[in-house]
């Protein structure tokens, strides 16, 4: 049975109740399981919730399958291996957010390093809705999984226009937001 069938009998087993990275990681028995939770919700139409789409779950790590049945409206993945390596090779094996490559110090969990992943930089829906291919290359970008993570759908528009925004959004926040923003900044790039 494949990480990703052991991953699914564990939702099955426990649908609409909470299962964590700890449990999933034990099943799965590989390092990748995060992606295998990808394949399973996007590619083959289970409904697995996240902390970035269910209320119910506090914190990263936390999913829930809502249904047992899988959605008939489950998509192929778009992004081919070649056309993910040549974002990354364009994007010189960086992070554009942060510069960032594989393997350097994940700046909130020092039992992991950073890995690269090819984000879209309009949401599918933004794209679509737009008449824009959102699986151009044009579209694609280059992340460290910690930037991704911190990304996810927060602003309405492309995230190119998002960054523009960002300093006056931190200039404009209560006080005590900036000096929160201040101290997250000062832990991620190590500075004391």
């Amino acid at each position: 049975m494949s990480a990703r069938e052991r991953i699914l009998q564990l939702f099955l087993s426990r649908v609409g109740e909470k299962v964590t990275k700890e449990e999933i990681s034990s099943v799965a028995n590989i390092n990748e399981w995060a992606r295998r939770i990808r394949e399973l919700r996007d590619e083959h139409g289970y409904e697995i919730k996240s902390h970035k789409d269910q209320p119910s779950l506090l914190k990263p790590g936390e999913y829930i399958l809502a249904s047992e049945t899988p959605s008939p409206k489950a998509k192929e993945r778009k992004i081919s291996k070649d056309q993910y390596f040549r974002v990354l090779t364009r994007d010189g094996h960086k992070c554009l957010s942060c510069g960032r490559e594989p393997g350097d110090k994940h700046p909130t969990d020092e039992n992991r390093k950073i890995k690269l992943v090819v984000d879209h930089i309009w949401t599918i829906s933004y794209a679509e809705k737009y008449g824009k291919d959102p699986y151009a290359d044009e579209n694609l970008q280059t992340l460290c999984d910690f930037c991704n993570e911190g990304k996810w759908n927060k602003y309405a528009g492309p995230v190119r226009e998002s960054r523009a925004n960002l300093k006056a959004l931190v200039r404009h926040a209560p006080r005590k937001e900036q000096k929160e923003i201040y101290d997250m900044l000062k832990k991620i790039f190590d500075i004391t």
